[in-house]
């Protein structure tokens, strides 16, 4: 699993802090990393209707709340419904009894841990990360 998910609630959490838009390059600078990977990530935020950039105004913006954004639907914007928490190894071979099982075996119990992941992630909000800070 990459990172984009813990920079996109890095993101969301930035935005919640500040009254005014973000630019990507502020965002860039508080993740230590550079503005096209923000941009890219917030290109999945935009279209997941968690924050909003406006024509004419520079930056990024929270759309709703940080108490109604939940860390689940952000997992879900950055991760297709097809990905799993973990990838299933290919080109097993179809001749072996495991070689031609275990995907199958692997997509449904991972299936099940993911649906448990989205649910305890939706415990937690981004004013929930919020809270934890000193």
């Amino acid at each position: 699993m990459n990172t984009q998910f813990s920079v996109a609630i890095h993101i969301l959490t930035l935005l919640a802090t500040e009254k005014e838009p973000v630019s990507s390059q502020y965002i860039a600078s508080s993740i230590n990393s550079n503005a096209t990977l923000v941009r890219k990530i917030c290109r999945y935020l935009k279209d997941g209707n968690l924050i909003d950039s406006s024509q004419g105004v520079s930056g990024y913006s929270l759309k709703k709340a940080a108490t109604s954004i939940l860390l689940g639907k952000v997992f879900q914007v950055i991760f297709d419904s097809e990905t799993h928490f973990a990838k299933i190894h290919g080109n097993t071979n179809p001749d072996c009894y495991v070689g031609k099982n275990i995907s199958n075996a692997l997509d449904s119990i991972y299936s099940e841990v993911d649906q448990a992941i989205l649910n305890k992630l939706n415990d937690y909000s981004v004013q929930d990360v919020i809270n934890r800070f000193d």
